[in-house]
């Protein structure tokens, strides 16, 4: 024990001058392995810290490790997660980030992971740890599902029908370009069908309307599921709808298979519709346009379509077929006569179309349009006639008539005890230049009993661009006189914006091709606010002519535009049609003062 004790107080002597720093040397060595490094303490603190849900996983896609906000999922750790590429979840996602991942330091993208009710959408961000973790990745994820239903649901508004999901006037349109160029390129046949309910009206005014609603999603319900195997439905309005059918549809007699596609669809919105209570019979015409024989392009299909449905609204058969004889386009000599004859013959009617707020659909004014039943060319509106009406020095005789009439309307409406929004009357160039204009206008008023604030006059630029000096002066006289002026196809021509400035205008109207895609061009939209914001400047209504759809009247609403017209709210309606509207609707209607 002695010469143990001896050695050690030898060595501790002899070495402890070096022995003891060792030792120490020994243990902090230890200590700094078993703590973690700067980078590995900060990436943790990062990684546990992190609000939304994030995890590692190695060079197979693997969970190896994830922080609390990752909770909610419940992955196994050591599996790769389900994630795909689509949200049909057919394919996986991982194959084409692996293969991106080693071209690019990182991937960022949206995956979808299965869930028991409806898939959700991931949005990804991952990054490898090459330096202190090789094979090791760091992944970010939010889940994105709601933003990813909002943005699919605005892209199912923009392109279908809100109410019956049927295609929109834009997406049906877009289903027929490639049909018409392959028919041109194979010179095959195809039929476009216009189909009008003629009843909806009087079912929303006779049951209201809840009961039309399901009435016009029956009828959508019923068409597509009638329609043959191919053929494209879309939606126009909310009582018109358009067909499509394909060359397949018309190999050997076309005409013959377009008809009879027709009858069937006919026959399928007969019904009957039942609802809660009762059931209800639909009634509808079908005008048919066939390629080429009724137009070698969209809009001359369309036309002669139309031409068809109103043959087809007006006289029995309900199923109207364009023929050749049918077509009325080019202002010449015979045209010149039909309408001579025509004006002696009483065959020119009044046509009224509504204006009405966006907000609420309250109806602010009611726009007056000339319609000619030609014995053989069929419905025709102003504006395909016109030329052969200015050529012929009959447009004036036309306008003139046309105001002559709407005075004596009016009279009735008002013996009838109607409540009547205000009147908007277009005014041609040739029109406006009469030195008698003013003199005409508050004779036949006066005549009726009427004033002139009950008229809106609406003006297209080209007058004041052919004669901006005697312009001025006739539109501050009408101005004076009481008449509103309205300022049409606002934003279409090349008029001095000055002309914006002078205070005889009481209201713009938006060009109704600034409306056209309007939900699909941001340019569109773009020039469009601008204008509206224009127009507030100098403290002018703003109105627009030309919606078609639901989403083209939101997007004006949200732009500022307070009103607007068109096939969205109604169609043109005779005087008798739209007194059912005077009568059964006075608290929707803004009285003329």
């Amino acid at each position: 024990m002695e010469t143990f004790g001896g050695w050690l107080w030898l060595l501790t002597t002899t070495y402890g001058l070096w022995l003891l720093p060792l030792l120490a040397g020994v243990w902090w060595y230890r200590q700094r392995q078993l703590q973690p490094t700067p980078h590995t303490l900060s990436l943790d603190v990062f990684f546990q810290r992190l609000a939304c849900p994030a995890w590692f996983a190695d060079e197979h896609f693997q969970l190896r490790q994830c922080n609390q906000a990752m909770a909610n999922f419940h992955w196994p750790t050591g599996l790769r997660p389900q994630l795909f590429s689509s949200r049909q979840c057919l394919q996986s996602a991982w194959p084409d980030i692996q293969a991106e991942l080693q071209q690019n330091q990182s991937w960022q993208g949206v995956v979808w992971m299965p869930t028991a009710t409806a898939p959700r959408a991931l949005q990804l961000n991952i990054t490898p740890l090459t330096r202190h973790q090789p094979g090791y990745y760091l992944i970010v994820q939010q889940d994105i599902s709601e933003q990813q239903q909002q943005q699919s649901e605005l892209q199912q508004l923009s392109t279908h029908d809100a109410l019956t999901g049927v295609s929109n006037r834009t997406l049906w349109l877009a289903q027929l370009e490639p049909v018409l160029q392959q028919c041109r390129n194979a010179q095959q046949h195809f039929a476009i069908l216009l189909l009008e309910l003629t009843e909806l009206e009087q079912i929303r005014q006779q049951f209201g309307m809840t009961k039309a609603r399901q009435f016009e999603q029956w009828i959508a319900q019923q068409l597509q599921h009638h329609l043959p195997a191919g053929a494209s439905l879309g939606q126009f309005t909310d009582r018109r709808f358009a067909v499509l059918l394909t060359a397949q549809h018309c190999q050997q007699t076309p005409e013959a298979a377009s008809l009879q596609i027709a009858r069937q669809l006919q026959l399928a919105v007969h019904g009957p519709c039942p609802l809660d209570d009762f059931d209800l019979i639909g009634q509808c015409a079908i005008g048919v346009a066939l390629f080429p024989q009724g137009g070698e392009d969209v809009e001359t299909l369309l036309q002669h379509a139309d031409w068809a449905l109103q043959q087809s609204l007006l006289q029995q058969p309900s199923i109207f077929l364009w023929q050749q004889s049918g077509q009325a386009d080019v202002a010449d000599a015979t045209l010149a006569e039909e309408l001579q004859y025509g004006l002696k013959q009483y065959q020119f009617e009044l046509y009224f179309q509504g204006c009405y707020q966006l907000h609420d659909k309250h109806l602010l004014a009611i726009d007056v349009q000339l319609a000619w039943h030609s014995p053989s060319r069929g419905l025709l509106w102003l504006p395909q006639f016109k030329a052969a009406a200015e050529q012929s020095h009959l447009l004036l005789a036309l306008e003139r008539w046309r105001f002559s009439q709407l005075c004596q309307q009016i009279w009735q409406w008002r013996q009838q005890g109607c409540q009547l929004p205000k009147f908007r009357l277009e005014m041609s160039t040739l029109q406006l230049q009469q030195p008698d204009l003013l003199p005409y206008l508050l004779h036949h008023l006066q005549e009726w009993q009427l004033q002139p604030e009950l008229l809106q006059l609406l003006i297209n630029e080209q007058y004041w661009l052919q004669q901006p000096g005697m312009a001025i002066i006739q539109l501050q006289a009408l101005k004076q006189a009481g008449f509103s002026l309205i300022w049409q196809d606002f934003g279409k021509g090349h008029t001095a914006l000055a002309l914006l400035a002078e205070n005889f205008w009481s209201e713009v109207m938006l060009a109704d091709s600034l409306i056209d895609d309007l939900e699909f061009q941001d340019n569109q939209r773009n020039i469009c606010a601008s204008l509206i914001r224009l127009a507030s400047y100098h403290q002018l209504t703003l109105t627009a002519q030309g919606i078609d759809n639901e989403m083209q009247g939101y997007l004006l609403h949200v732009m500022g535009c307070l009103s607007g017209q068109g096939s969205l709210f109604d169609q043109p309606k005779t005087a008798g049609q739209i007194s059912a509207r005077f009568v059964l609707e006075p608290q929707k209607i803004s009285q003329a003062s």
